[in-house]
């Protein structure tokens, strides 16, 4: 028995149209009983063969790869394809837990701001790969770091926004930024340490004081959201070892005020 195109699209929730990109890929057959209309027909065995392309579908295979799967007659062939495909699989599952843990990581940072804004606490840093390509609003990355960039661009989520800034500057008043993308160590070598990282500078784990604040454009300038780390260095005596690195964790409301949060961690010895 032969069923009209649209009894099967509404039998499988698909749209006609999907069934005609099924047939045009050379997953379906259709008849056609009425040359006048042009009306298309398929048997119980088309509508078998595409609740297995909506199966492979749902594996991660690709149409070419379905129609190819559906229409060989190699076991061995099916097989293999099946093995490639868990091992795909299970990469992404990897990756998609290293993207869950990121995601809550920001979360339990953003449960504790409250708690945690604009107060200074010694602890250790992570250590952060950094590639810095901004000073101000000059662009200072050389060639080779031009062509490197896009591939840290697409390590995000876990390439973030990381700012430098200089701290014999602001100590003078002056605001002199660096701005980077960096990436955690702990991440990096999840990622298997891509090479593009070269790229960059290593910031190592050392003693830090660890602040977070909240900057919108009332106080954009590190010399603003800067000066209670500054005003804690010099009530305590304490050496400052480098310029403070920054980690911007979440951004919001670009149109307005354009809020910013941030960790930063100044090293001291």
């Amino acid at each position: 028995m032969k069923y009209k195109i649209g009894t099967v699209a509404r039998l499988l929730g698909v749209s006609p149209e999907a069934l005609r990109l099924y047939e045009r890929n050379g997953i379906l057959k259709s008849s056609v009983k009425d040359a006048e209309n042009g009306y298309r027909y398929y048997s119980r065995l088309d509508i078998t063969a595409l609740m297995r392309a909506r199966a492979y579908h749902q594996y991660g295979f690709s149409m070419k790869e379905t129609e190819a799967l559906i229409n060989s007659d190699d076991v061995s062939y099916i097989q293999e394809e099946y093995r490639s495909r868990e091992d795909r699989l299970e990469e992404e599952i990897r990756q998609k837990q290293m993207i869950l843990g990121c995601l809550r990581q920001i979360s339990a940072l953003l449960d504790r701001i409250p708690s945690e804004l604009w107060t200074i606490r010694r602890e250790t840093c992570p250590g952060i790969f950094r590639l810095e390509f901004m000073k101000g609003e000059e662009l200072i990355l050389s060639p080779a770091q031009q062509e490197l960039f896009p591939q840290w661009v697409a390590m995000a989520p876990f390439a973030f926004p990381s700012q430098r800034n200089s701290w014999s500057s602001l100590r003078n008043g002056r605001d002199e930024s660096y701005s980077a993308l960096g990436v955690l160590e702990t991440d990096a070598a999840a990622m298997n340490m891509p090479s593009a990282l070269s790229a960059g500078s290593y910031f190592p784990p050392s003693s830090c004081l660890y602040t977070a604040v909240e900057i919108s454009s009332e106080n954009s300038s590190c010399v603003q959201y800067l000066s209670h780390l500054k005003d804690y260095v010099d009530r305590h005596g304490i050496e400052v070892a480098g310029d403070p690195v920054c980690r911007t964790f979440l951004s919001m409301n670009k149109r307005e005020n354009y809020r910013r949060f941030r960790q930063i961690w100044l090293p001291i010895r």
